[in-house]
């Protein structure tokens, strides 16, 4: 039964622990009656009325009805199709067996493209976050229109909860619920980083599987344990399938919740953190009463960073519109006009503490206007008993998940595979020109080969020069971010400016305690960001100068037109770094490329710039690994302000702004935040000067085996022509793949 327990009780005028004390149960489990009433048994239900006055038959007409989960449709049903009729066509294709071209990197065959468009079946993924015991997992249950998530009064959940539809759990997948380890999400560099893919692979499911069973086991290893005579069990993420609606549009995913404790660094929030970043849409929690306060605030400031910009991708896309803060327990003790104005005044903070910051970024990356009233919009109510404090969120979740993200992954499915197969088929049709023309002057290429080897040892000593020439600017870059970030950390981590700050920003005492540390935090994060950024964005130049440095072969045709003989130093160089786990600012470099179409196939590149924020022909900040290499900006704001909320709350006075900014410089130092940051930036600038290393070897070893490789054409021996001539034809098989790719633009972008 859905019986309004709370309101029946308030029209009593009693209080929560006079009905526990009546019904002889404790003060929580009235609680957890009132906030979830459907699991109330019906002997308890029954004596529950007897003690509000009320009787069955009224309890029963007026029940709210049950709140129905989103059905947003099978929003990708066309996309599939046609991905459905790409894969028949690769599978089609007469075999083209793997030839190594005497380019660098090689040129991608049917397999390559096969392997990429498995890419396109992945669903978004929703990731729910917020704080302990803000119904993260009741509103989940609510959207799944379920009840398989544990819920529970205290703060539950301690796994990442991954939901998918029924219809995509492979067949060795026995159970409804397997409960893994904390090493399946392990990478080769022993960072977790969270993969969906992985969960089709069978050998490492079950390699890593702890338990396996129906869904109560979700309560049983998925939940803490708050009776001290029971262990803990051991495990990481549960992997749930449903045959819920929601699920056909998108991957519901369920995060432990966020502690309010200056000693936050904890398994849980590791294991929110890990996954944020693979989140498409978000949906944080935080309580209507006392909605977003100091510790929400860093924590929302670096989600923002991290959120994905579909707006990007299509024009259609609503401004900020894979964000959603919802004010849950909006119960009827708020009444319909307070509500607005808890949303209202909620957005206004946010917005004054981000307005320079991770709003102003997200400006810059997806070139619009962001204003007060949009984010507003993305401020959102939850009470499953009242619907009308739900629908609003129910509506635009839905709209998203079944019109604005399927048109944005859309866009973004066209635009790539439309550079796949125009780059790499006008790359197949100038290579081939080109063998054709060394065929056809074929002592012209000896000659320019002969010239090139001549040359070697002047072109090593010159890259060499080039080679230390970057690595010194690397090592320059990083200390100028260093002195120009330490130089703008003391303009505003003095009393004087955090006095000012204060006056300016805040109206009264307990605003300024809850948010200025915060603030200053994101301020300092932000400032070294665009340091990063913009130095980044100066060894662009370098790396590609650097690149310029090999020189290009060039043959003079009878005709006396001046012909290269193919070698992609781009091409080689992103192979080098594409199998490190971090790359610095070779992150803005290679986000620099442009188009990326005849790349993205041939260094087998996805993951790298999967893990970059790139997207085919898109673009990132390029301060995104700097954000991962810090490891938790959100971990490091919330235990400042929790601390300094426990340091000062004594303030009083006239001076009170002066003793705050004091307290605030005092902590700030002995917390060392400059220096954390700092770190971080030593990080990234290793991370850079590893990468262009690799990068930089890659290349080298790859034009010693292009020189060879030209030897080889270009010998006297009658089966280089051969070879030359065999070259061409695999060429103009591979180009009339890609040009008759069956794929066409739909739609507006």
């Amino acid at each position: 039964m859905n019986i309004n327990f709370r309101q029946y009780r308030e029209q009593q005028g009693m209080s929560q622990e006079e009905v526990a004390s009546r019904l002889r149960i404790s003060v929580d489990n009235v609680r957890l009656g009132e906030k979830f009433p459907a699991k109330v048994s019906m002997g308890l239900a029954m004596k529950w009325l007897q003690v509000l006055g009320v009787d069955l038959a009224t309890a029963m007409s007026e029940e709210t009805p049950p709140l129905q989960g989103i059905e947003p449709g099978f929003p990708y049903a066309e996309l599939y199709r046609r991905l459905n009729l790409l894969n028949q066509y690769i599978n089609e294709t007469p075999p083209l067996d793997e030839f190594e071209f005497p380019t660098n990197p090689k040129l991608p065959l049917p397999d390559d493209v096969l392997t990429q468009i498995q890419d396109y079946y992945q669903k978004p993924n929703v990731v729910l976050t917020g704080g302990f015991d803000t119904g993260k997992s009741h509103l989940a249950n609510s959207i799944l229109g379920s009840k398989n998530l544990p819920e529970s009064y205290q703060p539950a959940t301690k796994l990442i909860t991954i939901i998918r539809h029924l219809g995509n759990r492979p067949h060795w997948f026995n159970s409804d619920v397997w409960i893994i380890d904390e090493d399946f999400w392990l990478d080769k560099y022993g960072k977790h980083t969270i993969d969906l893919k992985l969960l089709d692979n069978r050998k490492h499911c079950e390699k890593h599987r702890l338990y396996s069973g129906s869904f109560d086991i979700l309560e049983k290893y998925g939940v803490h344990k708050y009776d001290n005579n029971k262990t803990e069990i051991a495990g990481h993420t549960a992997i749930v399938y449903l045959d819920s609606p929601l699920l056909k549009a998108c991957n519901l995913i369920d995060l432990p919740g966020y502690s309010d404790q200056p000693d936050e660094i904890s398994k849980d929030v590791d294991k929110a953190n890990s996954a944020t970043q693979i989140a498409d849409i978000l949906i944080y929690t935080s309580l209507a009463k006392g909605h977003i306060n100091g510790q929400d605030m860093p924590r929302l400031t670096n989600l923002l960073r991290l959120l994905p910009t579909p707006e990007n991708e299509s024009q259609n896309f609503p401004t900020l519109g894979n964000l959603f803060i919802v004010a849950t327990h909006a119960d009827p003790s708020i009444s319909n006009t307070d509500l607005p104005n808890i949303l209202n005044n909620a957005s206004a903070r946010l917005y004054n503490h981000l307005n320079e910051t991770a709003i102003q970024k997200r400006r810059e990356a997806t070139n619009r206007e962001i204003t007060l009233d949009d984010v507003r919009k993305q401020f959102f109510t939850f009470w499953t008993e009242r619907p009308d404090r739900c629908q609003r969120l129910f509506d635009e979740l839905t709209k998203l998940l079944a019109e604005y993200y399927p048109e944005s992954i859309q866009c973004q499915v066209d635009r790539e595979i439309n550079a796949i197969k125009n780059d790499n088929q006008k790359q197949c049709a100038e290579q081939i020109e080109q063998y054709q023309q060394t065929l056809a002057n074929i002592e012209e290429s000896r000659n320019v080969l002969k010239e090139a080897e001549a040359n070697e040892p002047a072109r090593q000593k010159d890259m060499q020069q080039k080679r230390n020439y970057v690595r010194k600017r690397i090592k320059e870059l990083g200390e100028d971010t260093e002195k120009s970030f330490q130089k703008y950390a003391e303009s505003i981590i003095n009393v004087n400016s955090i006095e000012q700050t204060i006056r300016k920003k805040y109206n009264n005492k307990k605003e300024a305690q809850e948010y200025v540390a915060g603030y200053l935090v994101d301020l300092l994060q932000s400032n070294l960001e665009t340091l990063i950024s913009t130095n980044s964005e100066k060894l662009k130049a370098e790396i590609d100068d650097y690149l310029e440095g090999y020189p290009e072969l060039k043959l003079t045709t009878k005709d006396g037109i001046k012909v290269s003989i193919p070698f992609d130093t781009k091409g080689a160089f992103l192979g080098g770094i594409a199998g490190l786990g971090a790359y610095g600012a070779l992150a803005a470099w290679a986000a620099g490329l442009g188009n990326l179409g005849g790349y993205i196939l041939v260094a087998k590149l996805v993951s790298l710039l999967s893990a970059l924020g790139i997207s085919i022909g898109g673009g990132t900040a390029a301060v995104i690994s700097f954000i991962a290499v810090i490891g938790g900006p959100i971990v490091l704001g919330i235990a400042l302000a929790a601390g300094l909320a426990s340091l000062i709350f004594g303030l009083f006075g006239e001076a009170w702004q002066s003793r705050l900014a004091k307290q605030i410089v005092k902590y700030f130092e002995e917390q060392d935040i400059c220096g954390k940051l700092l770190t971080g930036n030593k990080q990234y600038w290793q991370d850079t000067a590893t990468a262009f290393e690799k990068g930089a070897e890659a290349v080298e070893t790859a034009w010693k085996d292009y020189l060879e490789n030209q030897r080889e054409l270009v010998s006297p021996e009658t089966q280089s022509r051969e070879r030359i001539e065999e070259i061409i034809k695999k060429l103009e098989v591979l180009r009339d793949f890609f040009a008759d790719i069956p794929w066409t633009i739909q739609g507006e972008c």
